[in-house]
């Protein structure tokens, strides 16, 4: 572990490296440490230049938190499990991360977006991406796929959702920049493992068909819908009666959404889980 008082230590055997703050400190010659297994910098915004990632060929997980630098990958990373970025903490992010085919978590942690198209079709084995995509985000056969957050709601309609089977955790947005693009409820009910999905500012369709069924995404546990319209195009002007249907549910937050109606209604038979109820 790298800080202010053993900053000098150096190891050519060291397999974990963790590095606070004072990057200029650290000791350049440990980037040529084969051993490597991980590699984890958080702390200040700093630059460094000489950084060799391909020569560390074992490094599992490799976390650049703010660190900014060239960086190069031709493929060689294969053991690479955990890659975790910040929005611009290289050039070329969209072709060096579609070449890291055994990645599992791609995590790219900031309040800048990614603007470029990032394809990752060929990364059969993600489980877990997150990150601001502003831009296009290809999936292809992602049946280990567990978390997706978050994804613009004209991606997503590109995506098949069946092929999504393990999928728990999803976020979509509307992209402020873009057409306003309607998201179909009944794309959602295809992904049969959800326990979590938060929906930011969309407009969603529920069709007449899913209205008169009893049990509506019968996998949910958490709900969250922020700055949802509720103008009878979507839920009707009360959504309740559309989210007590959910029989797992146990969160439910309403935050900043339109609502015009004049009250809202639950069955003596509704939410029979809900445990949190939030009007923001």
């Amino acid at each position: 572990v790298y800080n202010d008082h053993v900053s000098q230590h150096s190891s050519t055997t060291c397999r974990r490296e963790v590095v606070h703050h004072q990057f200029k400190r650290y000791p350049f010659e440990k980037c040529k440490n084969k051993r490597m297994r991980s590699f984890l910098n958080f702390g200040e915004l700093e630059f460094l230049v000489g950084f060799d990632v391909e020569t560390l060929k074992l490094l599992r997980v490799l976390d650049l938190g703010r660190l900014r630098f060239p960086l190069k990958i031709n493929g060689d990373l294969i053991h690479l499990r955990y890659l975790g970025i910040d929005g611009y903490s290289f050039s070329d992010r969209a072709a060096i991360i579609s070449k890291l085919r055994f990645l599992q978590t791609l995590e790219a942690y900031s309040e800048y977006p990614i603007e470029e198209t990032i394809d990752l079709r060929k990364l059969t084995s993600l489980r877990h991406v997150i990150g601001q995509f502003v831009g296009e985000l290809l999936i292809g056969d992602a049946a280990n796929l567990q978390t997706l957050r978050f994804i613009s709601s004209d991606s997503w309609n590109k995506l098949k959702p069946e092929l999504l089977i393990n999928l728990r955790d999803l976020e979509i947005y509307q992209d402020y920049e873009k057409r306003r693009v309607s998201v179909s409820w009944a794309s959602l009910t295809k992904l049969r493992s959800l326990r979590v999905l938060k929906l930011d500012n969309l407009r969603l369709e529920s069709e007449e068909a899913l209205r008169s069924t009893d049990v509506i995404s019968p996998s949910l546990e958490s709900v969250t819908l922020v700055g949802m319209p509720f103008d009878g195009r979507t839920f009707g002007q009360d959504p309740m009666p559309f989210l007590q249907k959910m029989p797992r549910l146990e969160d439910l937050i309403l935050e900043n959404c339109d609502y015009s109606g004049g009250k809202m209604s639950i069955s003596e038979q509704g939410f029979g889980r809900l445990r949190k109820l939030q009007l923001v």
